[in-house]
């Protein structure tokens, strides 16, 4: 799993190449914890358009994560998901519970307009 981070206007934006499979779970799970450590009082975009594949522990590690957002008034958004892991998304009805936008232009545009 490869992770990028940077900064557009206090929007930090995390970028993710990979899958979040059983041989990369620790690693992916040191990442969400470490973002919602340090980021969940703001608002962070993970872009993942580098993520063919999430398995059930990955989609818990992402709730979880956005629970810590949600409790401390921050905001975390999803974007460019792939139609494999959007499907499974949708399935479960997280698009239901987390704001998720085809791309990162329509994520800061969403950000920028509230």
């Amino acid at each position: 799993m490869e992770v990028t981070e940077r900064e557009i206007n206090n929007i930090f934006v995390y970028s993710m190449t990979g899958q979040i499979l059983i041989c990369t779970e620790n690693e992916c799970k040191k990442l969400f914890e470490k973002i919602a450590e340090e980021k969940s009082h703001t608002t962070v975009i993970i872009n993942m358009s580098g993520v063919g594949y999430v398995n059930s522990t990955g989609v818990g590690m992402i709730v979880k994560c956005f629970k810590k957002f949600r409790e401390n008034r921050g905001r975390l958004i999803l974007c460019n998901l792939k139609p494999e892991v959007a499907k499974l998304f949708d399935l479960i009805k997280l698009t239901d519970l987390i704001e998720i936008y085809p791309d990162e232009e329509s994520a800061i545009k969403s950000i920028q307009s509230t």
